[in-house]
């Protein structure tokens, strides 16, 4: 059996077994298994007779898909991984560096259903991180993240609400090294993140934050 012939019975196989439940979603993570299977085939090299291919790949979907994926992403993720690890202990190829890690986040421009992924090879980190208004005023607001960003009802903050229920000084969003970090300052309704009360969270893309009565998205681009 050929090297590709092997690599599509193994996928064949391992997408039967781990995505066969019902995702909330019209782009099904079989369509992504195979894009990461076709990415870790193109890019697979040999050098002095050893197979080696990148370890760490990026998906991109519209941000609508990944609200409907949300729930389900971390497992996602770890079913991506374990089918890239598999494929390659099957055919001899080894990983770059470490172990094939995969993650998933947003993109403007990917159209519904769409998607798309690149491979993280050592380049400057060119993420650019938002607050996206998903319930509250001013709606369809979009604000920047950079460096600390304040949230609250004062004038002064950089994200500045206007909700009763919001603190004046409710909340701040820094960037932790690359990791973007939601604090609470002791606001009065307290600042929760997919669902959960906070003190402090690290911030990953599609996170649906909520301010009193205000529902916010995180979102990462690059």
């Amino acid at each position: 059996m050929s090297f590709f012939a092997k690599i599509e019975q193994a996928c064949a196989t391992f997408i039967e077994r781990a995505f066969t439940k019902t995702f909330p979603s019209d782009l099904e993570p079989a369509q992504i298994a195979r894009k990461l299977v076709s990415t870790m085939e193109a890019r697979t090299r040999a050098d002095e007779g050893r197979l080696s291919a990148p370890s760490t790949y990026a998906v991109f979907v519209n941000p609508d898909d990944l609200a409907r994926l949300a729930e389900h992403r971390e497992y996602l993720e770890r079913a991506w991984a374990e089918l890239l690890r598999d494929l390659a202990a099957r055919v001899g190829i080894s990983f770059e560096e470490g172990d094939v890690r995969v993650e998933m986040a947003s993109r403007m421009n990917v159209p519904l259903g769409a998607i798309a992924v690149e491979l993280d090879e050592g380049g400057s980190d060119t993420r650019q991180f938002y607050l996206r208004m998903i319930k509250g005023v001013p709606p369809n607001a979009t604000y920047s993240i950079h460096g600390t960003t304040r949230i609250g009802r004062s004038d002064e903050s950089e994200v500045a609400l206007v909700d009763p229920s919001v603190s004046r000084v409710h909340a701040v969003v820094e960037l932790d090294g690359a990791t973007p970090v939601v604090r609470d300052l002791g606001s009065t309704n307290g600042t929760f993140v997919n669902g959960r009360r906070i003190e402090a969270h690290q911030l990953r893309d599609g996170d649906e934050l909520r301010f009193g009565n205000t529902r916010m998205r995180f979102e990462t681009q690059r």
